[in-house]
């Protein structure tokens, strides 16, 4: 998963060498992350009727060669329309392989410390990303980036031999949260599910529109991009622990207080880098802004993991988060061309406060199983 995620971890570097190498404005770059992001929710939103149907390893290994052979053809991009078809291509193997991981986590017995060591995981990667891909930018630009992304999902064919040789039940398997009267696993429950994935795909509209352009954000503030890529570096290391933490905690405070607190933490670290103009605040600002997801979505995604055991739920999540995400560069580029950068971050905030009053629909329904759970138990 981390070797197909790679290009979207390093967006904002990405969204950079799409400008420098195609003379393209942020919203032209913008278009290219969008079409990437639609190919990725395209195919996560397909995988939920696939994982019941075919083996993990299968449709890993065809999720990996989509991605490689869609960076490697992005070498050969003339103009942004191409690098946009291209990206879609990548983007329909990203989003196979992500929508696997993340059904078969939520089959797991403890999906909230699953999902934990997945995002730590991340977060490890992001931190030698943050460090490899500036310099990968500097020497070797748009080609050394590309190959790098095209080398990598290949690397990770390596891995097939390891991956569970599973398929996920076709039906929903009653647990002990919701077998239980009025609780049990119906139409409203489905829908409130359902409900906070679009949530989530506006939630991540917001992380993607901001995150497109930090590196941007930052050059104007005359930061260099290695100065940025610390910044980023930070944030993946945080990231190393703090989903681990969550998950370890696991579901002991539900899913809605995890929510509101860092959503809340979101929205000020938004107006301290895009609103504010000082480059301490958004130094201090981009490590929170990579971290604070991943705290949220081990809690968010075992939510999901309550109203639906089979794990479809959560293996859809890829859909919405990069059908939101793919949408927010393009959005968020004309936002920022049109109004310039304090401006964005006051349209981030605003979606992303629409983004999770939507999610609180399905963390307070799987709070409420919980706590039937243990009142019967």
């Amino acid at each position: 998963m981390l070797m197909v995620f790679t290009e979207a971890l390093t967006v904002a570097f990405s969204i950079g060498a799409i400008m420098t190498k195609f003379g393209a404005s942020g919203a032209h770059a913008g278009f290219v992350a969008t079409a990437q992001g639609l190919g990725t929710a395209t195919a996560a939103m397909v995988g939920t009727r696939l994982i019941s149907q075919y083996t993990a390893r299968n449709l890993i290994a065809f999720g990996l060669v989509l991605v490689a052979v869609g960076h490697g053809l992005s070498l050969v991009a003339t103009n942004v329309l191409m690098m946009a078809a291209f990206q879609a291509l990548g983007g329909l193997g990203t989003g196979l392989v992500i929508c696997v991981v993340l059904a078969t986590a939520a089959r797991t017995p403890k999906p909230e410390l699953t999902y934990g060591w997945i995002n730590g995981s991340a977060g490890a990667y992001l931190s030698i990303l943050a460090l490899v891909v500036p310099k990968l930018l500097i020497f070797g630009g748009f080609a050394a980036l590309y190959g790098f992304y095209s080398l990598l999902a290949v690397v990770g064919l390596l891995c097939l031999s390891a991956i569970p040789n599973v398929r996920a039940p076709s039906s929903a398997r009653a647990s002990a949260a919701t077998d239980t009267g009025r609780f049990k696993i119906g139409k409203i429950a489905h829908k409130s599910g359902w409900i906070a994935l679009f949530g989530m795909g506006i939630f991540y509209f917001s992380i993607a529109g901001m995150g497109a352009f930090i590196a941007r954000i930052g050059v104007n503030l005359d930061i260099s991009l290695e100065t940025i890529g610390m910044a980023f570096f930070v944030g993946g290391m945080l990231t190393i622990v703090c989903p681990i933490a969550a998950g370890f905690v696991g579901a002991r405070f539900g899913s809605t207080r995890p929510l509101l607190l860092v959503g809340g933490l979101m929205c000020l670290t938004a107006f301290g880098i895009a609103v504010s103009g000082n480059s301490t605040s958004f130094l201090m600002g981009v490590p929170m802004w990579i971290v604070l997801p991943a705290i949220l979505t081990p809690s968010f995604l075992g939510g999901l993991a309550v109203i639906d055991p089979t794990g479809k739920l959560a293996g859809a999540q890829p859909a919405f988060a990069t059908l939101g995400g793919s949408m927010g560069p393009m959005i968020a580029g004309a936002v920022a061309d049109a109004g310039g950068f304090g401006t964005l971050g006051i349209f981030i905030v605003c979606v992303l406060t629409i983004g999770l009053l939507l999610m609180g629909v399905a963390t307070l329904r799987a709070d409420g199983l919980r706590q039937h759970a243990v009142a019967v138990g």
